[in-house]
């Protein structure tokens, strides 16, 4: 299993949440926009400095925009098949 930050990784490939390496208020954030350990997503872009789009395929939601900081602290692996 290969697990990257979410900003490494290539767009449009499901990606699964297993760990959030950040504070208890970014965590909260997180959450508050649907985003959990376990939850499958996909990248939709390739920013160098803008925020980076997501949807998670696990609650169907739509394009959720979180910051390159954050995003670095979403560590996330390989969907299994």
């Amino acid at each position: 299993m290969n697990i990257l930050s979410l900003n490494l990784i290539p767009r449009n490939v499901p990606h699964t949440i297993v760990e959030i390496k950040a504070g208890m208020e970014a965590k909260r954030k997180l959450l508050s926009l649907g985003l959990h350990v376990g939850d499958s997503i996909v990248k939709l872009n390739d920013p160098n400095w803008s925020p980076v789009l997501i949807r998670n395929l696990t609650t169907r939601s739509s394009k959720i925009a979180i910051g390159q900081g954050l995003a670095r602290k979403i560590m996330v692996a390989d969907a299994q098949p």
